[in-house]
């Protein structure tokens, strides 16, 4: 990133910097930022001329302070913050509250925003009993970004609220596997709450893993406590993928390919919010891979992760067991699915580019 901006914890008014467009990143760990980074730097996302706003509750159970010491040591990056100071709970998300105008403010001073993997969502906003197997650890997290969201799609919660979105319908919101469940959640959808006992009647991480590999959706290898280094919780398996959707058009992507892609997650989305259609599924049919929105163009997510830093970087290794690793971009390299990753992220940098106001 090649533009100059001080570090600077924004609680104020002006989102930008002169010359500058907005992305918002909602949960900016350091991590988190440093995805965002690797991206650009290895030129797979455009974020020329973008200033990256970091979005978050105070309520969030991560430290930012971790984020802004780790900015600090980039003060020529195009990076902040802004906390969201509001009292968010299960029963004030979906209509206006006492973030609404802060929202308002993100929304008219960003192009877009995107929303990144991460825990469980607590059932209590989508009308469910918590499942033996569901593990809520970061509820503010999840309050702001399902808040966010609905001021921005609307959803079947309140059918008389306006969606920003209609205003402008070609602002970008893009999820990535807990993104995308938060998409769906916002508008009214529901999660399966854990695939594995819900769809498949396993109670066991063995079972699992004798499963096919299309019908896995993480490695459970991380959870046999056999003495060694936690082997990683991804996994690759194929999808299929919906005729004309956003993940066929435009990225040069046929549908009759199946490509793979790595995965890590054990909820899903049950039912459809409001708003949605399907734009990929499991080689099973059983889970859904992917959604894009009806009328909002550039509005849609995927349940797996195109943004783990290993698919691009040869030189990461992951322990895949106790006796075997395993380098993503070698797993997939010279291969249509590694051209597939690459792919998402070059549609997320053209829409933005195309955003930019100039």
């Amino acid at each position: 990133m090649n533009k100059i901006l001080c570090l600077s914890l924004i609680l104020g008014s002006s989102l930008v910097s002169k010359g500058q467009d907005t992305l918002l990143l909602f949960h900016p760990t350091a991590y988190n930022i440093q995805v965002v980074q690797s991206l650009e730097d290895g030129g797979l996302l455009m974020l020329e001329g973008y200033h990256i706003l970091g979005v978050y509750h105070p309520g969030e159970v991560y430290d930012n302070s971790e984020a802004e010491a780790y900015l600090q040591t980039m003060p020529a990056a195009p990076f902040s913050l802004r906390a969201i100071q509001a009292d968010l709970g299960p029963d004030s998300l979906f209509g206006s509250n006492q973030a609404s105008a802060q929202f308002r403010q993100l929304f008219e001073g960003s192009q877009g925003a995107l929303f990144m993997g991460g825990p469980d969502i607590p059932p209590v906003v989508y009308g469910e009993p918590v499942h033996l197997l569901t593990s809520v650890t970061d509820q503010f997290r999840h309050y702001v970004e399902l808040s966010y969201l609905f001021h921005l799609l609307g959803g079947s919660q309140d059918q008389a609220w306006i969606p920003y979105l209609e205003e402008r319908q070609d602002y970008l919101v893009s999820g990535i596997c807990l993104g995308m469940q938060s998409m769906n959640v916002a508008t009214g959808g529901t999660l399966v709450q854990d695939i594995p006992t819900e769809l498949y009647g396993l109670w066991s991480a063995e079972e699992v893993l004798a499963l096919p590999a299309d019908q896995m959706h993480r490695n459970y290898n991380d959870l046999l406590n056999q003495g060694c280094e936690g082997p990683t919780s991804y996994h690759f398996h194929h999808v299929l993928l919906e005729k004309k959707d956003f993940l066929t058009r435009g990225m040069g992507y046929k549908n009759r390919k199946a490509p793979l892609v790595l995965s890590s997650h054990h909820q899903a989305i049950e039912t459809l919010g409001k708003g949605w259609q399907v734009a990929a599924r499991s080689m099973d049919e059983r889970i859904i891979e992917a959604i894009s929105h009806k009328k909002y163009p550039h509005v849609f997510g995927v349940q797996f992760h195109p943004e783990k830093p290993g698919l691009f970087d040869p030189s990461i290794q992951h322990p895949q067991s106790c006796h075997s690793t395993i380098n993503f971009q070698e797993a997939i390299k010279n291969t249509d699915s590694f051209t597939f990753h690459q792919a998402y992220w070059k549609k997320l940098g053209i829409i933005l580019q195309a955003r930019r106001v100039r």
